[in-house]
């Protein structure tokens, strides 16, 4: 597997995202979905720039904070996609095992810079 550094992920995983609901029929629901998960998916990767260009570590920890929270709630939206979707679900959730792993890595760049 190819590694790609956090910031291509974060990329990626917001792009994947766009097009994987792009592949889902519109419905009233999906399309509620699909804004929530577009902006906190999207946000992941925005916060984690910002973080990077911080003035201090204070900083640094809060808008990677920002970052956790905007993985944990992608995740809950891909939860409840795939159960409203079945028909997706096999798609939906390679997209919740990055999430997951996006996570775990974000939570330890946290963790060690505290």
């Amino acid at each position: 597997m190819k590694n790609f550094d956090i910031y291509d992920r974060c990329e990626n995983f917001v792009v994947n995202i766009i097009n994987l609901l792009e592949s889902i029929p519109y419905r009233k629901s999906v399309g509620v979905i699909s804004d929530q998960l577009i902006r906190s998916s999207g946000s992941v990767g925005a916060n984690l720039y910002e973080a990077d260009n911080s003035r201090s570590k204070k900083e640094f920890l809060s808008c990677l904070s920002i970052s956790l929270k905007e993985i944990q709630e992608s995740r809950f939206w891909l939860k409840v996609l795939r159960r409203t979707n079945y028909a997706y679900s096999e798609k939906i959730s390679i997209y919740e095992k990055e999430a997951l792993e996006l996570k775990l890595i974000l939570g330890s760049i946290y963790h060690k810079s505290k």
